[in-house]
């Protein structure tokens, strides 16, 4: 049988059979009692049956009606599916993408790879979660995020890791400092110096205590930070000295903070893209991705030749 009515009157239909009352039933859907009764009755034309005991004191479905709305509700339930699923695919392809990483990649190269996805897609709102490795982890974990960059998630059942650069930790200290001008300097070098530590709980300190572990000597933490950022803020006023991550002293003068190789242990941490398993990302994400990836690289690069090692033994970035 050719349908021949349109969906606005299977919605009269149902809104009338949920209701049992034709002026509570159009009130619902905006229009008004006589302009209800229409569609009903245009319905039941092109069914050619009687779905309705219409009286002036009651409204009742007739048998047709109740077996007619089991269907009808289903048909339009798929239908407000169709068009939601429809709509969340349109907004994905110039909708938003979610970023999760890191503070030092957030600061130090996600502004410049964020410029150029910009320009590329200026319709498509861009959210960056800068956050600790954990609640990297955890956003990209819960799909908060659509991916992320961390050095967290290599040993996660429920994370996909690809690896993209391997970066070293240096010692952080100002370029005036006794230690400045070493090539390298061992843990128990740091017994006497302030030592600006970061926060407890936080990736980057878990992979500094295990190092530390394995030193003959450690520093004592005289002042902590939360961040990485916030260290090197530390280091800057004078406070103390810090270890950090090689990329987060990218942008720094050699006038101003000077990194210097840690060794007995090294201490090293590789950073990588990070999304659920088995996720496949969407082409916006996927594009963003490659661009944060190659950019990663290529400040490898150029840390592995800067003013920072250049005339040491190790790199910062491999």
């Amino acid at each position: 049988m050719r349908i021949n009515f349109d969906v606005s009157e299977l919605a009269a239909f149902v809104a009338v059979a949920e209701r049992l009352n034709f002026r509570a039933a159009s009130e619902a859907l905006f229009i008004s009692p006589s302009a209800l009764s229409r569609r009903i009755d245009r319905l039941e034309d092109a069914l050619g049956l009687r779905l309705f005991e219409r009286t002036t004191r009651r409204v009742a479905l007739t048998e047709d009606g109740r077996h007619f709305l089991a269907h009808a509700s289903d048909a339009l339930a798929s239908l407000e599916n169709a068009i939601s699923d429809v709509s969340e695919r349109a907004v994905r392809r110039t909708g938003v993408v979610t970023i999760a990483c890191i503070p030092s990649v957030a600061n130090h190269l996600l502004p410049k790879v964020l410029t150029t996805f910009a320009a590329l897609h200026p319709h498509t709102r861009i959210r960056m979660l800068d956050q600790s490795a954990p609640l990297v982890l955890q956003a990209v974990s819960d799909g908060t995020a659509d991916f992320g960059i961390n050095f967290l998630g290599a040993q996660d059942p429920t994370i996909d890791f690809s690896a993209v650069v391997k970066e070293r930790y240096l010692l952080a200290v100002p370029a005036g400092h006794r230690l400045a001008g070493q090539r390298a300097v061992g843990w128990e070098a740091l017994v006497d110096e302030r030592f600006v530590s970061l926060a407890s709980g936080s990736g980057n300190r878990m992979l500094l205590d295990n190092a530390m572990a394995q030193a003959k000597a450690r520093p004592v933490a005289h002042v902590e930070a939360n961040h990485v950022e916030g260290a090197m803020a530390l280091v800057r006023a004078g406070l103390g000295v810090s270890a950090v991550p090689g990329l987060a002293l990218s942008g720094s003068s050699p006038a101003d903070i000077v990194g210097v190789p840690l060794v007995r242990p090294s201490v090293s941490r590789t950073l990588g893209l990070i999304s659920r398993k088995g996720h496949q990302l969407a082409a916006q994400p996927a594009e963003l991705a490659k661009l944060l990836i190659q950019s990663l690289r290529s400040s490898a690069s150029i840390l592995t030749k800067s003013k920072v090692t250049d005339s040491r033994p190790a790199a910062d970035l491999r």
